[in-house]
């Protein structure tokens, strides 16, 4: 019987490495570092959020536009109150939750159904590509805003709704940018021999096509992650998005707006988060497409020097 467990060895040895270097790569930007914390930071406070640690969101009239900053309260206080006594700080942290996750989700979608899409379109060609190539050119011919906005007011707006409507819009970049990519991978060697050893079509595409498009579309994806929450922002701001009693940042900048003058905090933290979050979310993009680029690696290794 042989030893089997010696030839895991070299993987994980290769996989721990992989991670250190991931890391150190990391510690080489701080600007990725300090956004990598903000996520972090966003992240807990969601998974706290799930697990019902947070404190009071009660209506309390006595705590109307309380004003933040007034350590002596409650630290669900700290961030004030919003026009109904509901701590903001655990307002911001619910709404994290629902903006992320409308993101997250709408982003998986478009990934995946616009991977498989485009992969099929570069692979196979013919009519079937040519039709799914047209129709992208049809969805890409309007605004998304605009198709997002006809959509939510056509179908009405909810979480369904919203993930669908914003997954169609960001559909066609992932199905262009893996059709291009498909195009160029097919005609490689390594493609050509698994043809001539007999491998199937949809063998090739798992084992050869997909793995040398995934890195190109995780980069699109991370990028798309920051557009999208601005989008789902925008549109829960005109009131097409989130509807109450759920909340979001975009909703809660809507809800803030009126009372500016008189409580600015109201829609000043929501705005605030959702810039933090979206701009962390486009350095971490730019960390990773470099990592995953060798021609740019020398810009990890200047930056520790």
């Amino acid at each position: 019987m042989t030893d089997t467990s010696a030839e895991f060895f070299p993987a994980r040895e290769r996989r721990s490495r992989r991670i250190l270097w991931l890391l150190r790569a990391l510690a080489g930007d701080p600007m990725a570092v300090a956004a990598a914390i903000w996520l972090l930071i966003v992240v807990l406070a969601i998974l706290t959020d799930s697990l019902s640690l947070l404190g009071d969101n009660r209506i309390s009239l006595k705590a109307r536009n309380l004003p933040p900053f007034d350590f002596g309260q409650s630290w669900t206080l700290w961030l004030g109150a919003d026009a109904l006594g509901r701590p903001l700080l655990v307002r911001l942290i619910q709404a994290a939750s629902t903006t992320i996750g409308i993101a997250v989700v709408t982003v998986l979608t478009s990934l995946i159904g616009g991977t498989l899409l485009g992969v099929i379109a570069g692979y196979f060609g013919g009519i079937v590509g040519n039709v799914i190539m047209r129709i992208c050119d049809i969805i890409l011919g309007f605004p998304t805003l605009l198709v997002a906005l006809f959509g939510l007011y056509l179908f009405g707006p909810s979480v369904g709704n919203l993930v669908i409507v914003l997954a169609i819009t960001r559909m066609p970049a992932y199905i262009r940018v893996a059709r291009a990519e498909t195009l160029e991978v097919r005609e490689r060697l390594f493609v050509d021999a698994a043809r001539v050893f007999g491998g199937g079509p949809t063998w090739i595409l798992r084992t050869h096509i997909l793995p040398s498009v995934a890195p190109t579309m995780l980069t699109l994806a991370s990028v798309n992650l920051a557009m999208v929450m601005l989008f789902e922002s925008g549109l829960s701001y005109l009131g097409l998005g989130i509807q109450p009693p759920s909340v979001s940042w975009g909703l809660m900048v809507a809800q803030g707006q009126g009372y500016l003058s008189s409580a600015w905090w109201l829609g000043f933290f929501p705005g605030l988060a959702v810039m933090l979050t979206t701009m962390s979310f486009n350095l971490l993009a730019n960390w990773f497409r470099i990592v995953n680029d060798p021609s740019q690696h020398w810009r990890l290794v200047s930056r520790r020097r």
